[in-house]
C-alpha cells in the first residue's frame, strides 16, 4: 500500500467541543473545526469531498460525538480520520476522558470516555488506514503520577494500521492561546498542511508532518506532540506538498522508523486502548435506512406537495391518520386543519389528503385573523377538539374539528406576549400534551436571554395544568437549550412521558440540519417564575439532561430529490412531528414510528411538502 489516499473512499470527522457550561471555553476550537475541514476538502492538500467530512460541534451527547464516527468508519474502506479537540481530563484509573459543554471533571459520567471512541473504530471500521488526532487539554493536576502508565503501551498495538497523534499540553493555557485562532497545537499542524515542506517530494508522509509540527512546537516552548504507529502507515504518502515537485507517488523507504517513546501524558492517552465493554447499542451496518443506533428511515414521500402548504405541525388521530395545520401563507388567507391517510403506516408513499378545514376565531369571522398563525398542534382526547398554538400574537386557543371555530382561549403571560416590549421573539413554536391531557407544554419561537445566567441560545416552556378538555391555567416554566445554530420548532410526548424535541436549523454550507431528541421530564427544574420574564441574573429552570435520537440530515438519503443543492437532499425545512403506533413485526419490531413533515413555504423554491417515517427505538 504505497498509494495516496483515495478520497472517494476515505472518510473523516472532526468533532470540536469548545462551549462549555462549567469548565473553560475554548473559543479556539471554533478555528480548529473550521480550518481542518478547509483543509481536507483542498484539493491541493487532501481533496476529501464535502459529504465525507463529518463536522461535530459541541456535541450534547457521547451518542452525538461517537455516532458520527460510526457512521465515517462504515463507509471509509481507504483512510478513516478522526479528530477530536477539547478539554479532557484523566480519572484515577488513567483512563482519559473527551469532554462534552455539559461536562464536569469531577463527575465523569458526563463526559465519554476515549476507549468508547477507540472501540467504535475497531468494530467498525475497515479502513487500510485509521489516523486519530487528540488535542486534549490536560491541567498540571492530572498528570500527577502518570508516568507508571508507560507500562500499559503495549496495549494500544491492538489496533493494527492506526496512526496516533496527541498534542501533550501541560494546560489549556499553552494549548489555546486567547490571542490565536487555533490551538497551539492544531494551528501549527494547519500551517504544515496548508503551506507543505520545501523538500522536493509530491507528498507529505505522516512522519513529515509530525516532526515539522513538532519542531515548530518545540522552538517556541511550546508542549511537544507525541506518535505512536502501528502498521507501518507514518512514512505513507498522506497528503499532497504544496512544496513538492509534481508526479506519482514516491515510493515509501524500505525501513520503519520505530515509534517515538511517548511522554506520560500521551502514554495516559494510548493506555486507553485496552478494551472494555460498551454500554451503547451500536449502529447495524446492516439496516439500509439507519441514522443512528436509536432510529432508521423507512421511507420519504413528496405526494402531498403542492397539494397542502405551509404545514407547520403534526397530531396522530389513531394508528393511521394524522392531523396537520398550517400557518398563514398568503396575506389574510384562514390557515386550515387538514386530515391525512397514513394507510398503511409505515409506507409513506401511500399517504393522502383526506379533508382540511378553515380555522376561524369568531363565528361571524369569513376569513383567518391577522392574529392566528398556527405553529403548534395537539388532538384532544375523544378526538373532537384540537389545541392550537399561534406564532403571532403567541396564544392557545382550543377549536372545534369540524367547524373550526375557536371555542376558548388560555391566558398567557406577559412576558411571554409578543407585545411585552422586550424586542425578543415570544411567540409560540411547539406544542406537546401529555398522555393523561392534564400537563400541556408550550415552547417559545426565539431565544431569550434574560434571567439564564449565560447567553446560549434557550427556549422557554410554558406548563399549563388542567383537565381533558377543562380549562388550562399556567402553573410553572423552564428553559430548554437548544443545539448550536438550530431553533426548536416541535414537541410530542412519548408512552413513558418524556418529550421529544424537534430541532432544525440552516446554513449555506450544511444545508438543513434536523436532529430529534429526548428530554426526560424528570430532572426538570422549574424556575419559579411563570407570570413573567425571570428578573436579570436570576438563574433559570430547565431539563437536567437530554439524550440525542438521531439526525434526519446523517440519515441515507434513499435517492431524495430536492430543489436545492446541500450535503443531504433528505433534510428540508421539517416543521412537524408525531408518534404513531408500534411496530409489531419486521426487522424494526417493538420499535415507535414517528412521522416527520417538512413545511414548503420557507422559501417555497427550496423546499417542498415531505413526509417522513422513521422507526423510533424509545
Amino acid at each position: 500500500m504505497t498509494r495516496f489516499p483515495d478520497p472517494r473512499r476515505s472518510a473523516a470527522v472532526v468533532v470540536g467541543v469548545g462551549e462549555y457550561t462549567d469548565l473553560p471555553r475554548l473559543p479556539a476550537v471554533a478555528g480548529n473545526r473550521a480550518g481542518l475541514t478547509k483543509a481536507l476538502a483542498d484539493p491541493a492538500v487532501l481533496g476529501l469531498p464535502a459529504e465525507r467530512c463529518h463536522v461535530v460541534a459541541d456535541p450534547p451527547t457521547s451518542a452525538a460525538m461517537v455516532d458520527p464516527v460510526i457512521r465515517a468508519a462504515c463507509e471509509a474502506p481507504d483512510t478513516l480520520i478522526v479528530y477530536y479537540a477539547g478539554h479532557g481530563f484523566v480519572d484515577h484509573r488513567g483512563e482519559l476522558f473527551l469532554t462534552l459543554p455539559d461536562s464536569q471533571t469531577a463527575r465523569r459520567h458526563t463526559a465519554v470516555p476515549y476507549d468508547w471512541l477507540r472501540q467504535a473504530i475497531l468494530e467498525n471500521s475497515r479502513a487500510q488506514r485509521r489516523i486519530m488526532i487528540l488535542d486534549c487539554c490536560y491541567s498540571g493536576r492530572a498528570l500527577e503520577g502518570m508516568a507508571p502508565a508507560t507500562s500499559a503501551l503495549p496495549a494500544a498495538a491492538g489496533v493494527n494500521g492506526t496512526y496516533l497523534l496527541t498534542s501533550a499540553a501541560e494546560n489549556v493555557q499553552a494549548l489555546s492561546p486567547k490571542d490565536e485562532e487555533c490551538t497551539a497545537f492544531t494551528g501549527e499542524l494547519l500551517r504544515v498542511l496548508g503551506e507543505g515542506v520545501p523538500d522536493g517530494q509530491a507528498f507529505l508522509t505522516l512522519d513529515t508532518v509530525y516532526e515539522r509540527v513538532r519542531g515548530a512546537l518545540k522552538a517556541s516552548g511550546k508542549p511537544e506532540p507525541q506518535v505512536q504507529d502501528r502498521g507501518r502507515i507514518g512514512n505513507l504518502p498522506f497528503v499532497h506538498n504544496r512544496q513538492g515537485a509534481g508526479g506519482s507517488s514516491p515510493d515509501p523507504p524500505p525501513r520503519w522508523r520505530p515509534s517515538r517513546r511517548l511522554s506520560a501524558a500521551a502514554a495516559v492517552v494510548l493506555a486507553l486502548a485496552v478494551a472494555a465493554p460498551l454500554a451503547h447499542r451500536w449502529l447495524d451496518r446492516t439496516d439500509p435506512g439507519a441514522c443512528s443506533q436509536h432510529a432508521s428511515l423507512l421511507g420519504f414521500s413528496d405526494r402531498l406537495d403542492k397539494q397542502v402548504s405551509g404545514l407547520s405541525s403534526l397530531a396522530m388521530n389513531g394508528s393511521s391518520r394524522a392531523l396537520a395545520v398550517s400557518d398563514r401563507t398568503k396575506g389574510k388567507e384562514a390557515a386550515r386543519l387538514y386530515e391525512l391517510s397514513l394507510d398503511p403506516p409505515e409506507v409513506p408513499g401511500e399517504t393522502r389528503l383526506v379533508d382540511s378545514t378553515a380555522l376561524r376565531l369568531d363565528k361571524d369571522e369569513s376569513s383567518g385573523s391577522e392574529q392566528l398563525d398556527p405553529e403548534a398542534l395537539v388532538l384532544e382526547e375523544g378526538g373532537k377538539t384540537v389545541l392550537v398554538a399561534s406564532e403571532q400574537g403567541a396564544s392557545v386557543s382550543r377549536f372545534d374539528r369540524e367547524s373550526g371555530r375557536r371555542l376558548d382561549t388560555f391566558e398567557v403571560p406577559k412576558g411571554s406576549r409578543a407585545d411585552d416590549g422586550s424586542g425578543e421573539e415570544h411567540g409560540f413554536e411547539s406544542m406537546a400534551l401529555s398522555k393523561d391531557g392534564t400537563s400541556l407544554y408550550v415552547a417559545t419561537k426565539g431565544s431569550t436571554r434574560d434571567g439564564a445566567g449565560d447567553n446560549r441560545p434557550r427556549v422557554r416552556f410554558l406548563v399549563y395544568k388542567g383537565s381533558p378538555g377543562g380549562r388550562y391555567s399556567v402553573e410553572g416554566d423552564f428553559y430548554y437549550h437548544t443545539s448550536t445554530g438550530t431553533k426548536l420548532t416541535d414537541l410530542t410526548t412519548t408512552d413513558s412521558g418524556d418529550l421529544l424535541a424537534l430541532e432544525r436549523g440552516y446554513s449555506k454550507d450544511k444545508g438543513y440540519q434536523v436532529r430529534v431528541h429526548r428530554l426526560p421530564l424528570d430532572g426538570t427544574r422549574n424556575s419559579g417564575n411563570a407570570s413573567g420574564r425571570a428578573p436579570a441574573g436570576k438563574p433559570a429552570g430547565g431539563f437536567g439532561k437530554r439524550n440525542w435520537m438521531f439526525s434526519l440530515h446523517r440519515c441515507p438519503d434513499k435517492g431524495a430529490p430536492t430543489p436545492k443543492k446541500g450535503p443531504n437532499p433528505l433534510a428540508l425545512n421539517v416543521e412537524g412531528m408525531a408518534l404513531g403506533a408500534k411496530l409489531k413485526m419486521g426487522d424494526h419490531k417493538r420499535r415507535q414510528l414517528l412521522y416527520l413533515v417538512s413545511d414548503d413555504t420557507t422559501p417555497a423554491k427550496k423546499n417542498s411538502t415531505r413526509l417522513y417515517t422513521i422507526a423510533l427505538d424509545l
